[in-house]
This record gives structure tokens, C-alpha cells and sequence, in this order.
């Protein structure tokens, strides 16, 4: 008998919330960002909600609320970013259904869960990047000022019944024999800023520091395989650091960067960015 898609959901929310500490892996920290968008009163904004750090195996089952101030923030709408979007729903074919659920129903919080019983890496979400998108408007009249956008754990029982409520962001993955791995989290903030300018560090010269990856204040071959290491087996880089990698300034992050910036250690070159 088939189970429904919404049960299969909570029970393997549940089992993660049920996991003890030994099994979330420190090492796997995935980070949810929150973007910060600039946009006036009265005008529609885009915001994104991305992950930096998925393991390789995937995320089979996440849960976590957004919330926003409604003083200023209307009409809002989510839907599934590139990484959420991966053909896990035609596999799993739950009529009306889907991996990825955005519930906006509740003023100011908007809960986002993503469930898959499927142990494929590929209909999990498997790669850093967009997760999830939010469009809204800035209601007309809304003061100057900067209005956060949190990411925070959702207000729940841990279990149904239990009285003890969910502090906590999940994310998990649970493989074919039900075993399930949690993932250590941590949040970047965002907010709507109204009637300012966002600084955007490729801007900014004093938060760019070409060459040095790991973010550790100076160039050396510790960046080179902090870089290669990205480039060979996706371990994660924070927004900055793939910023400050991009050493020849063309938009993408690749082995001629890692090859400069090994020049500049050694002296070939001497100065960054090329």
C-alpha cells in the first residue's frame, strides 16, 4: 500500500528530529544564506535562498522557516530553486505532491520542507546553490530602512504531543536501510533594504582580498589548495572566498585561477589580480 506523500514527509522529518547527537556530522556544515536585495516602496523585489556546503550523498529531507517583517514586506510568493529542481517528483509521482513544499499561508513565516525517499544523490539536493526563491513587494509608504530576512527553525513540537517545541533547522539525509545522517547547519541572514544602496563586495575593495581563498587575511599555498580543492571535490567556499579566487576577474572561479594565484606564491607574478 502506497503511503502518502505528506505522511512519508513527516516521518522522516520526525526521525531526524529523533536522532541523537552523535549522529550529526560537525564536518557537513551546510549553510542557508539569505539574500540582501535592495528595492523602494511600492516595488516588487527578488530575494534567493541558497546552500553553501550540501554533502556529496545529498539532503533527503530539510525543514526550515523564513520569516519577514509584514510592516513592510506583501505578496509574498516562493518557488523551488535550480538545486530543489531535479526530477525528483516525476520519480516519486505523488498525485498533487511535491519534494519541495513553501507554505506562505501564516503573515511574516514562510515553512520550506523538502522530503524524497529516494537514496540517489541526484534526487536529493545535491549541489551548493539557489534553493529556493521569494518574490514580494515593498508595501507603498514603508519607511527608509533595512528589514531582515531570518532563517529560523519551525514552530512545532519536536513530536507531536510532546509539548517540548523544534529549536533546531533539519537537514538529513536517510539511506536505503532508513538510517539517517543529520547535518550540522548554520544561517546567513538577509533582509529588504528600502531607500538604501546593498554593497556588494565585488564592489567594495576593502573586502576583496584576490588571492586569498580561505579568508585568512594573507596569500599562500594554503589558498591554492583551499581552491583545489573546491575545483576537484566541491568542498564548499564562502561567497567571499570565491570572490577573492577570482583572481583573473572574468566571473568564474577555475584551474587559471589556481594556477595564478600558485604564481603569485611563488613569485612568477607579483601582484593580484592578474
Amino acid at each position: 500500500m502506497k503511503v502518502s506523500k505528506i505522511v512519508a514527509g513527516l516521518a522522516a522529518a520526525a526521525m531526524l528530529a529523533a536522532m541523537s547527537s552523535q549522529t550529526v556530522l560537525a564536518a557537513d556544515t551546510i549553510t542557508i544564506k539569505a539574500d540582501e536585495v535592495a528595492a523602494a516602496a511600492g516595488e516588487n523585489f527578488t530575494l534567493n535562498i541558497s546552500l553553501d556546503g550540501v554533502p556529496a550523498q545529498g539532503i533527503s529531507v530539510m525543514e526550515f522557516a523564513v520569516k519577514y517583517d509584514t510592516k513592510a514586506v506583501e505578496n509574498v510568493k516562493v518557488s523551488a530553486g535550480a538545486i530543489a529542481k531535479n526530477g525528483v517528483d516525476d520519480v516519486e509521482k505523488f498525485e498533487g505532491a511535491t519534494a519541495f513544499v513553501a507554505d506562505t499561508s501564516t503573515a511574516g513565516l514562510i515553512t520550506i520542507t523538502y522530503s524524497t525517499s529516494q537514496t540517489d544523490a541526484k534526487y536529493c539536493v545535491s549541489a551548493d546553490g539557489v534553493y529556493a526563491t521569494i518574490t514580494g513587494t515593498v508595501k507603498a509608504g514603508t519607511a527608509d530602512g533595512s528589514y531582515p530576512v531570518e532563517i529560523v527553525a519551525i514552530d512545532r513540537e519536536t513530536k507531536e504531543g510532546s509539548g517540548t517545541k523544534n529549536k533546531d533547522i533539519k537537514a538529513g539525509y536517510i539511506d536505503a536501510d532508513q538510517k539517517g545522517t543529520l547535518y550540522a547547519t548554520t544561517v546567513v541572514n538577509g533582509a529588504v533594504v528600502v531607500g538604501g544602496d546593498v554593497v556588494d563586495p565585488t564592489s567594495d575593495p576593502g573586502k576583496v582580498v584576490y588571492g586569498d581563498v580561505d579568508e585568512s587575511g594573507k596569500v599562500d599555498i594554503i589558498d591554492v589548495i583551499t581552491l583545489n580543492k573546491n575545483l576537484m571535490v566541491g568542498e564548499a567556499l564562502t561567497a567571499q572566498g570565491k570572490i577573492n579566487a577570482d583572481v583573473d576577474k572574468n566571473g568564474s572561479v577555475d584551474e587559471v585561477d589556481s594556477l595564478n594565484i600558485l604564481k603569485y606564491v611563488v613569485e612568477i607574478v607579483t601582484e593580484l589580480p592578474v
